[in-house]
């Protein structure tokens, strides 16, 4: 399949536009929640229910479907869990109840894990290791898109024509969407898997999980993103309660963050491409620790809220998109589906278990500022530093499995 790089564009395209609507419809719970107060009952301390259960329920279910996804054409498959999920997401609109609501939309998330890793492991299949880094930068950007277009776009909707409409739209979207797979993606099959007994796929998988890179590109991912969710769900109530930063302002601020974001993803792609991975990762993990200790332990009264946000948002998403090119280099072909839905697992355990850190550990003042953040904000800082240490270990064990199987990355 690593031949196929002249069906890299509708891939890349298609991989794009199914994260940012996956990621998205997952973000645009937690706006709506006032909306889903008033009509359905939902308590407003259970909002957080509905993104955790989804998040929580992508893990679980990609962990367990995880080494079967190498056996089946990715167009199908991915076809088919798109397919799935969009309808639920639909159906989403129908509830009437909060219990309603939080199953169905549970049940829509399940399916997110074994898509992102199919997406992820198609990316893989069409790009050669030299163009992966802008390849991955290219699709990571479908966060940020998704935090400038989608979550807008579901505030307008639910505002002109109520919150139903909004899991209609983009349900429906992720029908059409599905179609285009079917339609435009070509049929790629792990050739190695095919030809390859239960027996001998299994043993293989499992040689995989147990090897120090992949351990190691586990550890980096989990670390990268449970540092990133100690802080980010914590921001606006952070700029407005403590920083006193007006409430009509956030929309510009996370608009600016989202471009930012995609600038420096750009950048950095680009960056590893040209084999300078390792010290652009060492430069953005030092300049988010640098930035977070500005932001929320320094004792500077004057902090330039836009500067914070920007500078964290566009080095915490260019260095998650740099590690995302190094570790896709652990699994061979025909394991990649599986590798890229593990990632997945662990990234989704790691922003749970961050946000429920941080719910625990965090008090309110009695002017709603937030008490704590700046402990917080250490494990980030100290996590930030450990990944790029972690990386000095990656590669020369990574470069030592790949001469022993002599298998491309």
């Amino acid at each position: 399949m690593d031949s196929n790089t002249l069906n890299a564009k509708p891939v890349l395209r298609l991989a794009l536009f199914i994260n940012m609507l996956s990621v998205g419809t997952l973000m645009m719970v937690m706006p709506l929640g006032p909306d889903l107060v008033r009509d359905i009952g939902l308590k407003g301390e259970h909002i957080g229910y509905i993104s955790g259960g989804a998040t929580f329920g992508s893990a679980i279910i990609g962990f367990f479907l995880a080494p079967v996804l190498d056996r089946y054409d990715r167009r199908a498959a991915l076809t088919l869990f798109l397919l799935l999920r969009s309808v639920l997401i639909a159906l989403c609109g129908l509830a009437t109840e909060p219990k309603q609501l939080l199953l169905i939309f549970i049940a829509a998330g399940c399916f997110s894990g074994p898509l992102s890793g199919l997406i992820m492991a198609s990316v893989l299949d069409v790009t050669n290791v030299a163009e992966r880094g802008r390849a991955m930068a290219f699709v990571a950007s479908g966060f940020s898109l998704a935090a400038i277009i989608i979550v807008p776009a579901s505030l307008m909707l639910a505002q002109w024509m109520g919150w139903q409409m909004t899991f209609f739209f983009f349900g429906g979207m992720g029908v059409i969407l599905a179609v285009a797979v079917r339609i435009y993606m070509p049929s790629l099959v792990p050739q190695a898997s095919a030809m390859t007994s239960p027996t001998m796929r299994s043993a293989g998988l499992s040689k995989m999980i147990g090897s120090t890179p992949f351990v190691l590109a586990m550890a980096m991912m989990g670390l990268t993103l449970f540092g990133h969710f100690l802080l980010v769900p914590n921001l606006s109530a952070y700029f407005q309660f403590n920083l006193d930063f007006p409430r009509n302002e956030i929309s510009y601020l996370y608009l600016l963050g989202g471009v930012m974001s995609i600038l420096a993803m750009r950048y950095s792609g680009r960056m590893m491409d040209k084999g300078s991975g390792q010290p652009v990762l060492f430069g953005l993990s030092v300049i988010v620790a640098m930035v977070v200790y500005y932001g929320f332990i320094s004792d500077s009264t004057d902090k330039w809220v836009y500067l914070i946000f920007m500078i964290l948002m566009a080095s915490s998403s260019a260095r998650s998109a740099v590690l995302a090119a190094f570790t896709s280099r652990v699994p061979p072909p025909q394991y990649r589906a599986a590798f890229m839905t593990y990632q997945s697992t662990v990234s989704n355990l790691a922003a749970g278990s961050a946000g429920i850190v941080s719910s625990i550990y965090l008090v309110s003042g009695s002017a709603n500022q937030l008490v704590g953040l700046d402990k917080l904000a250490t494990m980030t800082i100290i996590s930030a530093l450990a990944v790029p240490l972690l990386v000095c270990w990656f590669i020369p064990s990574l470069k030592q499995s790949q001469a022993s199987q002599q298998v491309p990355g």
